[in-house]
């Protein structure tokens, strides 16, 4: 199923702070976050709750069939998780700590889903001044968590020849790997580095590879090289 938006530019802009999250975040928690704040975005400071149809939802999203209990679990965990971030104040240096949890509600009547951001969320989400541009349309086409987590990622970094260094601890978070799996490299590489790599680049419109940097010997951290794909008329 292909992504339906009708109207509006067809981009996210997402503040680095949730791309940068670690928290282990599903393939459809993700989209439907994604979506749900797409769809809110014009009135994310007026108003306090968000309305959307499920079959809306599910077009943003990619999402075929007609299991609601699936979408549903999603809310919920999306509500549970917690975000936590810091902004250093530029002048005095001091440090302004919060957090939230990504949804403060949600509510499923007659197909319709009515949800809720704390004041908190709202504010960091609306207008960022650091972002990533997620487009609905990419997102919609990926089938795996770690590639649409690979591709918010690389994004944020679009227009540059690469991303900075990542931990190779601070990398295995940003893509939800959980604790203590593929802790081999070659591992890592296998389930999850190449696979990301080949649905980001089949389905974006920017290609990456990726570099690593040793250190006695042993892989330390990592970083993409991005290159714009050479765009066709259709």
């Amino acid at each position: 199923m292909e992504c339906l938006i009708d109207g509006r530019s067809k981009e996210l802009k997402k503040h680095v702070a949730v791309i940068h999250s670690s928290n282990s975040i599903s393939l459809l928690q993700r989209k439907i976050s994604n979506a749900l704040l797409y769809h809110a975005y014009p009135n994310l400071l007026a108003q306090e709750e968000h309305e959307i149809s499920i079959r809306q939802l599910a077009n943003i999203i990619g999402f075929g069939g007609n299991n609601l209990q699936r979408i549903k679990d999603a809310l919920v965990g999306l509500i549970s998780m917690v975000l936590e971030w810091n902004v250093i104040d530029g002048v005095t240096g001091e440090e302004d700590w919060t957090a939230s949890t990504i949804l403060a509600s949600a509510n499923i009547k007659s197909a319709r889903c009515t949800y809720a951001y704390s004041p908190a969320m709202r504010r960091l989400l609306y207008s960022p001044s650091t972002y990533g541009k997620i487009s609905m349309i990419v997102q919609a086409r990926f089938q795996s968590s770690y590639a649409l987590a690979l591709y918010e990622n690389c994004i944020r970094y679009q227009g540059l020849p690469h991303t900075k260094w990542f931990s190779l601890e601070v990398f295995r978070k940003l893509m939800g790997v959980p604790v203590n799996t593929y802790q081999i490299f070659r591992d890592l590489k296998k389930r999850v580095l190449e696979k990301a790599i080949e649905e980001v680049n089949t389905h974006s419109e920017i290609q990456v590879n990726y570099e690593i940097k040793k250190e006695a010997r042993q892989i330390k951290s990592i970083r993409f090289v991005l290159r714009e794909k050479e765009k066709t008329n259709k």
